[in-house]
């Protein structure tokens, strides 16, 4: 194979400079770039040997009370008994985030047993960032979560109820 010139060439005509692609002091990605493929693959071109980056929020869901079915061979037609939907759709909820969220399935916990839900959120306490809680709140005697978020995990209260319905016994 013979390669012809068809024209007068330049000596260096297209030869890129070395840097001239990323000039010195550029801003490579943006704070909170999302990094995929392509981002890698600029900053190793760029020389970048280590990035400081954030790991996704972790979330962690846990429903709670002693009328929640907690078995598929349980049924909703029992007396007092209704299915947990706060917490599956809380989970795809936040599941839609993508990769800004990690959410973490805490499962139930009955809302007679004050040390099991303490371990339960103590441990969630240790994996996650952000514990979001569905149930227990109210005025009820069984309305423990309150209880054993500021007495048993060291919670502080910001307010404990809100002037709206849906949702009035709502704690932060």
């Amino acid at each position: 194979i013979q390669i012809m010139a068809t024209a007068q060439v330049e000596p260096n005509k297209w030869i890129r400079p070395i840097g001239c692609d990323i000039p010195p002091a550029s801003i490579v990605l943006p704070r909170g770039h999302t990094m995929d493929g392509v981002a890698l693959g600029l900053l190793k071109q760029s020389g970048a040997d280590f990035i400081v980056t954030k790991r996704p929020l972790i979330v962690g869901v846990l429903s709670t009370g002693n009328e929640l079915i907690l078995d598929s061979n349980d049924k909703p037609s029992q007396a007092g008994k209704i299915p947990d939907v706060n917490r599956p759709i809380l989970l795809s909820l936040l599941a839609s985030f993508g990769r800004h969220c990690e959410p973490l399935d805490l499962g139930t916990e009955r809302d007679d047993d004050i040390d099991s839900m303490a371990a339960t959120i103590l441990r969630a306490l240790d994996l996650c960032d952000v514990i979001i809680t569905t149930g227990g709140i109210s005025m009820g005697e069984t309305d423990i979560v309150e209880h054993v978020l500021v007495e048993r995990c060291g919670g502080t209260l910001h307010f404990g109820r809100m002037n709206m319905k849906p949702g009035k016994p709502t704690t932060f």
